[in-house]
């Protein structure tokens, strides 16, 4: 399985690895994972069918970087040079900010929605999209606790479980409720409430020091 590499810069506007990314796109939110040919999104792209295999190996490594992408926004919020510095409460808050607004953005629900369609049958699709995007961001979220709880701002003696906890105060059943059309598009308010009332009780549980 090829390494979903987050780090990597996205394409330029213009290039054939952007082209191809956004014919992807397209493609497998319009069809799904098993009815997208190579063939279909080299057409879409303008592009030969070997070029698109120059630039990625097969219609999986494709999927995977489609989705690595995505989740490029999210990885770039929660970089360490973006949170240093900050009050631990600022930066909780942009933090549950930033995940809930990316979790339920149209984007992200309709890969969520191929995925979980497609894994029965493509497995490693499954675990592709859960490198990119649920634990990637878990560890880079349970990183920054880490390195806060080190500097004595936070007391917590699990990151990872703290992480867990505050993920899923911020996200309630928000997510299940929009992937099945429950919940018309959450607004600005609406999540800032939801995410402050995730940061007073995580704080609550892992007071800073004093």
């Amino acid at each position: 399985m090829a390494r979903l590499d987050l780090d990597r810069k996205e394409p330029a506007t213009g290039s054939k690895p952007a082209q191809i990314l956004a014919a992807a796109r397209a493609e497998f939110l319009r069809q799904g994972f098993a009815a997208t040919s190579m063939d279909a999104i080299a057409r879409a792209a303008t592009v030969s069918k070997a070029t698109v295999y120059a630039h990625f190996g097969n219609k999986e490594d494709l999927f995977a970087a489609m989705v690595a992408s995505n989740c490029r926004r999210i990885a770039e919020t929660l970089a360490e040079e973006t949170l240093e510095g900050l009050p631990v409460r600022e930066a909780l808050t942009q933090i549950g900010r930033q995940f809930l607004a990316f979790l339920l953005s149209p984007d992200t629900q309709a890969i969520y929605r191929v995925v979980v369609a497609e894994t029965p049958r493509f497995p490693d699709l499954g675990r592709r999209f859960y490198a990119a995007g649920p634990q990637n961001t878990r560890g880079r979220i349970a990183f920054y606790l880490e390195r806060i709880a080190s500097r004595g701002l936070i007391r917590i003696d699990d990151p990872a479980r703290a992480t867990e906890m505050f993920l899923g105060m911020v996200v309630g059943h928000r997510h299940l409720r929009r992937v099945l059309g429950l919940d018309a598009p959450a607004g600005e308010a609406e999540m800032a409430e939801a995410v402050g009332r995730a940061v007073d009780a995580f704080l609550k549980v892992y007071p800073p020091e004093a």
